[in-house]
């Protein structure tokens, strides 16, 4: 009983709320357990706390993302350093490569002049052979050397057959004298010095005399190749002119060519942008009056009146009054290969009653009629009867 009566006076505590200020109505009130204001007191301050947890977590996520921030910063500063020296090195790496090209071209060239100084020299040594040929030098060379070779054979023939007698038997001539190297008086011996000395003589002889024979004939087999040498290099000259002139000639041939070219290109850019040029005057006037007979399309122009003014006021070109004389001017075309500015031409079965200006697109611009004035529309409309190009290019 009294745990009844403490729970009821002591546990349970009673509140007057208010909920509207100021009124003339009643207040409320209500009673809630101790414990249920403890459980929303304890709540409160776990919520609180939970609170005051998550944003100190959060300024420190913040700290940490900025310091994520700074190091990503950081990285991309390396990575910018990295891909600068990346590209220098590449760019090193193809200086270097270029280099090594330009030093195997160089290799190779020089390898070439190698190639052909050796030929040239080839060349000279040949030449040198053929002059020593056509001079004889050669030949009387040889010829000496043969000669001198039969004499010694002889002569070493002669001092064996005086040389089989006893050392001490006396070698004299008819007239008492000694041989002709003897240095003594009357007998000389023959002994082996005295035929090596007579060897050597006779040798010198030989070879002296086919020489001075050649000395003798040298000048003038010089003078005859010197003069060949200079037919040979006067013809080398005028060869030499004659390339000269067809390489001049060549050049200018190039040139006229190539200015010929230039010209060309010119008048068809200039050809093109009057086309253009048509095509955009012609397009202005879309919308404005039909006019039968009229010339001017400011004021109301019929077909073949707005062709010969467009033509005549844009490309100077002269053009007949009616659909059906202009048709018998400037040159005709296929559809294929027709051009914007090009004039094409419609019939009613009998002759020509109708001219519009092409504009490209399978499109044409024309005055129509007094309907609709002066329009685009497709160029099959109507069959077309003819196109005309009139400007000439």
């Amino acid at each position: 009983m009294k745990w009844k009566k403490f729970k009821k006076e002591r546990i349970s505590l009673n509140y007057t709320v208010m909920l509207v200020p100021h009124s003339q109505k009643k207040p409320i009130h209500f009673k809630t357990p101790v414990w249920t204001f403890g459980v929303v007191f304890l709540g409160l301050f776990v919520l609180s706390g939970a609170c005051l947890f998550f944003a100190g977590s959060r300024a420190g996520s913040r700290q940490q993302l900025s310091q994520v921030r700074m190091e990503k910063a950081q990285l991309e500063q390396e990575w910018e350093q990295l891909t600068e020296q990346k590209r220098l090195a590449d760019e090193e790496n193809e200086a270097l490569k270029e280099e090594r090209r330009i030093q195997e071209l160089e290799l190779l060239e020089l390898e070439r002049k190698t190639r052909g100084t050796l030929k040239e020299l080839e060349e000279l040594v040949e030449r040198e052979n053929q002059i020593r040929q056509e001079l004889g030098l050669g030949q009387i060379l040889a010829d000496a050397e043969d000669e001198a070779s039969a004499e010694a054979s002889e002569n070493g023939g002669q001092e064996e057959g005086s040389g089989g007698t006893d050392g001490d038997s006396p070698a004299s001539s008819e007239d008492g004298q000694g041989t002709e190297d003897g240095a003594g008086e009357g007998e000389q011996p023959a002994g082996a010095d005295g035929a090596l000395e007579n060897n050597g003589t006779l040798a010198r002889e030989a070879q002296s005399r086919p020489l001075q024979i050649a000395s003798a004939d040298l000048p003038l087999v010089l003078a005859q190749n010197s003069a060949s040498f200079e037919a040979i290099q006067a013809e080398l000259s005028y060869l030499q002119n004659q390339l000269d002139q067809k390489s001049g000639q060549y050049d200018k041939y190039l040139t006229t060519i190539e200015e010929k070219k230039t010209a060309e290109a010119a008048e068809k850019a200039r050809k093109e942008a009057l086309r253009a040029s048509i095509v955009t005057n012609a397009l202005q006037y879309v919308g404005n009056a039909y006019v039968y007979g009229g010339n001017n399309p400011n004021t109301g122009v019929d077909c073949s009146g707005f062709t010969r003014y467009i033509l005549g006021n844009t490309a100077g070109v002269y053009l007949n009054r009616t659909a059906a004389a202009q048709s018998t001017q400037g040159r005709a075309v296929s559809a294929e290969n027709a051009r914007p500015g090009d004039l094409v031409f419609y019939s009613n079965g009998s002759t020509v009653n109708h001219v519009a200006i092409y504009i490209g697109n399978g499109q044409v611009v024309h005055a129509s009629n007094e309907r609709v004035g002066i329009i685009t529309s497709n160029m099959y409309y109507r069959t077309p009867v003819k196109i005309v190009n009139m400007l000439g290019d």
